[in-house]
């Protein structure tokens, strides 16, 4: 609730502020705002070049790895295709087939296997030891390795398998242990040695890779101590990584992967992943020759550690310009304001009744722009006025006019006559009526000096007026008033609708042979009045309805106020979309059609 009450108080204090404090408080924060934005943008622009870049390092490293291995794997597969056509070695196991050795030839053959495989171990290449299989499935004990190690491994059915292969086969990693009960980790590379002139099939040779050889290729390409990098077969089983005691063990893909499946990882693949609270770029490619696949993890903290002393250069360089940039909008404010206040002042003693003060600035920036604009609204503002005047008057000199066309003098004249004619011929009651009529109509036609009435008076007025000329033309006249009576509650200026009716009478009805029917309407329809006054008298041409609705200043001296008057007064109380409308049709009937807003007295 507290905060509710400082809200508006805040509200409150800036609206009270000068436009100088205005200004400046707003040009200020939104220079900290767009400095501060500037400084954030950037840093992330600068994060996300790093890690784009990093990236693309960690892909290009491991597409070198890849490359890298590429080439030990094919190296390796060399090795043991030499050492299956080794003359010696076909020579040695050529005498074992033919069983042609006794224990003294065996040593001599593992002596001689032993120093043939010697040309393609360690320290010549990154080959661990070596193995050879006879035909039958005997190995031999030659170099370093322990057999009981290797045959559980290179079963009869594995055996078969290279044999019917013929091309080197791949299988491990596996833990070969030494003649010295020392142990290692190591890639099994196999060939069946195959005797060259006959084709037969004379045993197996086998060379084992280092583990320590295949990890060397990716720990050379280390940038940072924390990279990490697996090799995994396409059992998700780690066969190579920096921690040996993971090897052997399966790939947490969830941890390391997320929702991503490494199946449908794309050839040199990126993404990040939160491992364990640090932001992880992981990037994995495959190895297709032995369905491998090698992932590389870089933490970005590191990639991005780079990037502090640029974060810090940032900063001071913003607080620099907003230092300068406040400098700049205290002034601004300043310049700005000045001749804002020498405008404000002027409009002070316009408002205290002074209307012909003007601003008088000397700049020709905006404010200058603003204070020639003002001037020109004033202008515009006396000239307004002077045509509210004008208007108010020729309002009320209408309106003087029309009430003057009501009681000129031949109109009463003829009604006087007209009782006097109906006295002497007798007809007292029509005398009577008629007198009644010419009082109802001047009594409300006065209304004390209201110019506004309700519809229901002026629908009395009209049925006065009515009573009256029919009495008169009684052989040409017959008339129907029909109202709404939801209408009669609202507003209409005096005398509306009685020269409609004089003008039906006197221009359509009088003219026609026979006799004639006038009728009023009146309705609500969407909030607007509308009355319509219908005779089926002679009608009007197009060119009659316009002269009507359009009189100039010329004819107006000379022609009947009538349809012109009413139209005129309406639009001036109402607005242009109110007013009179005609619709006639010649010899057939006339509709004069008032359009006025619904307004309760």
């Amino acid at each position: 609730m507290k905060n509710d009450k400082c809200m508006p108080d805040l509200v409150s204090l800036f609206a009270n502020m000068t436009i100088k404090s205005k200004i400046f408080i707003f040009y200020s924060g939104i220079l900290l705002l767009s400095v501060s934005l500037f400084v954030v943008a950037t840093i992330q622009i600068s994060n996300r070049a790093i890690v784009a870049k990093a990236t693309k390092n960690a892909e290009r490293e491991l597409a070198l790895i890849s490359k890298s291995l590429m080439n030990l794997i094919n190296n390796s597969e060399n090795d043991v295709r030499i050492l299956s056509i080794d003359n010696r070695l076909q020579k040695q196991l050529t005498r074992i087939e033919n069983n042609e050795m006794d224990s003294i030839d065996i040593l001599e053959v593992e002596q001689t296997l032993s120093t043939v495989i010697s040309n393609v171990v360690h320290p010549i290449t990154h080959m661990a030891a070596g193995s050879i299989i006879s035909s039958e499935g005997t190995f031999f004990d030659i170099g370093y390795v322990d057999n009981s190690s290797i045959i559980p491994v290179f079963d009869t059915e594995l055996i078969e398998s290279i044999t019917h292969r013929k091309t080197p086969v791949w299988e491990g990693p596996i833990k070969i242990k030494y003649k010295d009960n020392s142990c290692e980790d190591v890639f099994a590379v196999a060939k069946t040695v195959i005797q060259v002139d006959t084709g037969h099939i004379l045993g197996t040779a086998i060379l084992y890779l280092k583990e320590t050889g295949v990890a060397s290729i990716y720990l050379d390409n280390i940038v940072s101590k924390n990279d990490k990098f697996y090799i995994i077969n396409d059992g998700m089983e780690i066969i190579s990584t920096q921690n040996k005691d993971e090897i052997y063990t399966k790939f947490d893909e969830e941890k390391y992967l997320g929702n991503y499946k490494i199946d449908k990882l794309s050839e040199g693949k990126s993404i990040i992943r939160n491992i364990e609270g640090t932001q992880t770029l992981v990037t994995v490619t495959d190895f297709k020759k032995n369905d491998w696949k090698i992932i590389s993890l870089s933490p970005l903290d590191e990639l991005t550690s780079e990037n502090e002393g640029i974060k810090r250069l940032l900063i001071i360089l913003g607080i620099t310009c907003l230092v300068f940039a406040f400098g700049a909008s205290y002034l601004l404010s300043y310049s700005i304001s000045k001749p804002i206040l020498e405008l404000a002042n002027v409009m002070k003693g316009i408002r205290s009744g002074n209307l012909n003060l003007r601003a008088d600035l000397k700049t020709k920036d905006e404010i200058g722009i603003l204070g020639d604009g003002f001037n020109s609204l004033m202008d515009r503002i006396n000239g307004l006025m002077a045509q509210i005047y004008y208007e108010q008057k020729e309002k009320r000199e209408n309106e003087f006019k029309l009430l003057q066309s009501q009681v000129k003098p031949h109109f009463l004249y003829n009604t006087i006559e007209t009782i006097i004619s109906f006295i002497k011929l007798g007809l007292y009651d029509n005398a009577m009526q008629t007198a009644k009529s010419l009082a109802g109509f001047y009594r409300i036609s006065l209304s004390k000096g209201d110019d506004i009435i309700l519809i229901e008076d002026e629908k009395h007025l009209i049925e006065n007026y009515l009573s009256i000329q029919k009495l008169r033309y009684v052989e040409s006249l017959e008339y129907e008033l029909d109202f709404s009576q939801e209408i009669l509650k609202y507003q209409i200026p005096k005398l509306t609708l009685q020269p409609l009716v004089e003008n039906a009478i006197y221009h359509g009805l009088r003219e026609k042979e026979g006799k004639g029917r006038l009728i009023i309407k009146g309705y609500l329809e969407k909030c607007i009045i509308n009355i319509e006054v219908i005779d089926d008298g002679v009608g009007m041409t197009e060119k009659q309805i316009k002269r009507v609705l359009n009189r100039s200043e010329k004819n107006k001296k000379n022609m009947e106020f009538g349809i012109f008057s009413v139209d005129s007064r309406l639009k001036l109380l109402y607005g242009e979309q109110y007013g009179v409308s005609i619709e006639s049709r010649v010899r057939e009937y006339t509709k004069v059609i008032i359009k006025l807003p619904a307004m309760s007295g």
